[in-house]
């Protein structure tokens, strides 16, 4: 019976002057039961939330730090490859940064830089180039394919780095293509690529 239906049948109690203590405790009782019930419910409902929020908490924890360790362990990977003296090693570790990583990362383009400049085989600074080109917009890759343009002197690297300035519209690469073209020693193909690079650049 709830408050309402308590008051409804108890009506005629209330008419009288002078109500027994036997029903004001009965009335009590009731009233105590009718408004302290909700906190109850609220406060279950309260420590259901609470529950959940904790167990979300916990399992949001655990896959970051499951994919943070991944991610560590795959940059690692790829750093120690990146220096490795095999030729084959570093090509891996460009090919699986470029596979694997579509944000920039420091440490790897500190390591693919050091790999344009000073690494001796063509196959891996070519793949290199392509590896930077991931990130057209930043400023630290693009000053370096240009500074690499005009120290390369491997015709295949020389190729693909005219290309890729081409390709970035680099304003700034019009000296190094200058001194290419004007390079008697330059060899005709290399020559004819600048040439072109040196026209689309100035549209």
């Amino acid at each position: 019976m709830n408050l309402k239906e308590f008051i409804q049948e108890n009506k005629h109690q209330f008419d009288d002057e002078k109500v027994s203590l036997d029903f004001d405790a009965k009335f009590e009782r009731k009233l105590k039961a009718e408004f302290h019930q909700p906190k109850k419910k609220s406060k279950l409902i309260y420590l259901k939330i609470v529950s959940i929020a904790a167990c979300l908490a916990i399992v949001f924890t655990v896959v970051f730090w499951q994919n943070n360790t991944s991610f560590t362990h795959q940059k690692n990977e790829i750093l120690a490859n990146l220096e490795n003296e095999s030729a084959g090693k570093r090509l891996e570790g460009v090919y699986n940064f470029s596979d694997d990583f579509k944000k920039e990362d420091e440490k790897i383009i500190s390591s693919l830089l050091n790999l344009l400049h000073k690494d001796e085989n063509t196959n891996v600074k070519i793949a290199t180039i392509e590896a930077l080109l991931k990130f057209p917009k930043n400023e630290k890759i693009r000053l370096n394919l240009i500074d690499a343009l005009a120290t390369e002197k491997d015709p295949l690297v020389q190729i693909k780095l005219i290309k890729s300035l081409s390709f970035l519209r680099e304003n700034r690469a019009k000296k190094p293509l200058k001194e290419i073209i004007n390079n008697s020693q330059t060899f005709p193909i290399v020559k004819s690529n600048a040439t072109l690079a040196m026209a689309e650049i100035k549209q």
